[in-house]
């Protein structure tokens, strides 16, 4: 949500530039941290016929890479609102403690 609200005053050409390099990032670092932990279907340097056969690998790794970002993103979205009693109580909680900190030990 942070980077929906910075880029509200923009339109036009400077919006589809910032939307860009956002998904270019995006797929910068899905690549990346794919070819980092789930490293099969990597072509070799020397093979340029493995890249047949890797690219089909990478885009299927990239299609359930982008379904569990977005199950995480819904997921995290659900929790927080759910979440919101449990930290509005551990503030609470801190309060109290501070409070009986500052009259019982005069600090």
């Amino acid at each position: 949500m942070i980077h929906e609200a910075l880029i509200l005053e923009y339109s036009g050409r400077h919006l589809a530039l910032i939307e860009w390099a956002s998904a270019l990032k995006l797929f910068a670092y899905s690549c990346m941290g794919l070819a980092l932990f789930f490293p099969w279907g990597i072509a070799e340097a020397e093979a340029p016929l493995a890249l047949i056969f890797a690219i089909p690998a990478l885009v299927f790794k990239l299609a359930i890479g982008g379904f569990l970002l977005a199950l995480i993103e819904t997921l995290s979205a659900k929790m927080r609102i759910f979440r919101v009693p449990e930290f509005l109580a551990s503030a609470f909680l801190l309060a109290v403690i501070g409070m009986l900190v500052h009259f019982l030990l005069g600090a």
